[in-house]
């Protein structure tokens, strides 16, 4: 019996995702930044399953090369993309290749990507290749415009087209099929040899269906949008008015808010290098921030299953050790629950003061007589008894810069409030500091309600603090829901879309 070992390419071959790549090699961050701001309507409308995978492939190529010189397409397509796909490769995914081919098995990659994309690779591999056939990625659209002629290849089309390639069904032959997503589920399946995520010679099958927290935060992030246009439709005429016209002013405010956001996330991206340098894993790259932005797929899910699950999936493809990135997630808490505590000890002192006086005045009296020597001899016993789970010293001494970058990230994350009430109610607008303590005191109730993403709570307390500042109900209320689609929502939709356009 032939023996054939059929590998997916994104994500399982390569790290990272080819269409992503030529978009950035093509349009540079800019160009990026600004398609993707002209597909956010086609992204939710593929998303929300109004249209098809392939529809929204097709639409997203044509966005990446319209108004591009061909050129300079061509000269990508040539040059530049196939030398990055290729240092871009798993060195371990290449070595089983290699080694499939020794043993005199058929190389075929089985791609959704445009062959136009890897074709080169797969010719410099000497494998074969099936993959989601377009019109020439390098003709002008002016001329014909950008379309798929074959089937989106992916899922059950990946084992329709293998099928009609080796020209037999798969039982005639011994099939060893690698992949890594959603879209590799039925090849997986129909192989004798399945590898899911692994490149040794154990078969590891698909995993069975379990619940999926991004599609869940998803799913609240939209019902949470809806929920908000419903109650903005039943204010009165008057409150409508003024809601109206508080709502012309905001598009103009819209390139700072999100500016203001992207130094924010950039600062979370620092504060997660410093953790993870300090304990020897990853560096600064394009691949390890894809990882780690991701997770923020998984931020409305019940407790913190999301974040485990960004534990589970960034050692799974980053290849980082659980325990560490459990111990830096920990560590990210404990910095930001300090910087809160800062931030609220500065802007609320009487308020924090008191509080610590009224609630914990006795713990100096007890721990010098009881609770300190007890405390004493239970850390002796926790570091002989589980010393090899416990973090470092290294990631200790990073959360004191950790902590002021923290700090930075929460004051400027609160600029957003600010400028949201300078945009829609600049006759009632609030100081800066007023803007802080709002977004600390609705952020803290919001996690403490343990809520997914704090619906409801976070929003409420918003509007509650808002109000007491002088701004009218209705335009508080406003301002709280756009507050969170602006950030939290924003951040969790680019990170649903992050990676899964051009996902085999």
């Amino acid at each position: 019996m032939t023996s054939v070992a059929a590998f997916d390419f994104d994500g399982t071959l390569l790290r990272g995702d080819c269409l992503l790549l030529f978009h950035g090699l093509l349009k540079g961050r800019v160009g990026v930044a600004v398609d993707w701001m002209r597909l956010l309507p086609a992204l939710l409308a593929w998303k929300s399953g109004c249209r098809s995978t392939a529809w929204f492939k097709q639409h997203y190529l044509r966005t990446i090369i319209a108004g591009t010189d061909v050129q300079r397409r061509r000269y990508v397509l040539e040059h530049e993309l196939p030398q990055h796909l290729l240092s871009g490769l798993r060195p371990e995914a290449v070595a089983r290749l290699r080694w499939h081919g020794q043993q005199g098995h058929r190389l075929v990659i089985v791609s959704a990507s445009p062959r136009d994309l890897i074709g080169g690779v797969a010719r410099e591999l000497q494998t074969e290749l099936i993959a989601t056939e377009t019109s020439p990625l390098g003709g002008d659209p002016q001329d014909r415009p950008l379309q798929l002629i074959s089937a989106n290849c992916k899922g059950a089309e990946k084992v329709r087209r293998l099928e009609a390639w080796l020209g037999q069904p798969l039982s005639e032959f011994e099939l060893h099929a690698y992949g890594d997503s959603k879209g590799d589920r039925e090849l997986l399946q129909a192989a004798d040899h399945p590898h899911w995520r692994q490149f040794t010679a154990a078969v590891r099958a698909y995993p069975p269906a379990r619940f999926k927290p991004r599609g869940f935060a998803a799913t609240l992030g939209l019902v949470l949008l809806s929920l908000a246009v419903s109650g903005l439709g039943r204010l009165d005429p008057t409150s409508r008015q003024l809601l109206l016209q508080a709502l012309h002013r905001f598009p103009t405010f819209l390139p700072a808010i999100y500016g203001v956001l992207a130094v924010a996330y950039l600062g979370r991206y620092w504060r997660w290098r410093l953790l993870l340098g300090a304990e020897g894993i990853g560096c600064w790259s394009l691949e390890d921030a894809r990882g780690w932005f991701s997770g923020f797929a998984l931020t409305a899910t019940p407790g913190k299953l999301g974040e485990l699950s960004r534990v589970a999936d960034l050692h799974q493809h980053l290849g980082y050790p659980r325990a560490l990135l459990l111990h830096v997630f920990l560590a990210e808490r404990l910095c930001d629950m300090i910087a809160v505590g800062l931030w609220l000890l500065v802007l609320l002192p009487s308020i924090v003061v008191g509080w610590v006086v009224a609630h914990v005045s006795w713990i100096p009296l007890v721990a010098s007589f009881v609770g300190l020597p007890l405390l004493l001899m239970l850390g002796n016993w926790c570091r002989k008894r589980w010393r090899h789970h416990l973090p470092s010293g290294a990631l200790a001494r990073a959360c004191l810069p950790a902590t002021a970058v923290s700090l930075g990230i929460w004051g400027c994350e609160s600029l957003i409030l600010w400028l949201l009430v300078q945009a829609l109610s600049p006759e009632h607008g609030i100081d800066l500091s007023i803007a802080i303590r709002t977004y600390l005191l609705s952020g803290t109730a919001g996690m403490l309600s343990s809520i997914p993403g704090g619906i409801g709570v976070n929003e409420a307390t918003t509007t509650l603090l808002l109000h007491q500042a002088g701004i009218p109900a209705a335009l508080a209320f406003c301002i709280a829901v756009l507050r969170r689609l602006c950030t939290v929502w924003s951040i969790t939709g680019l990170a649903i879309g992050q990676g899964l356009t051009g996902k085999d």
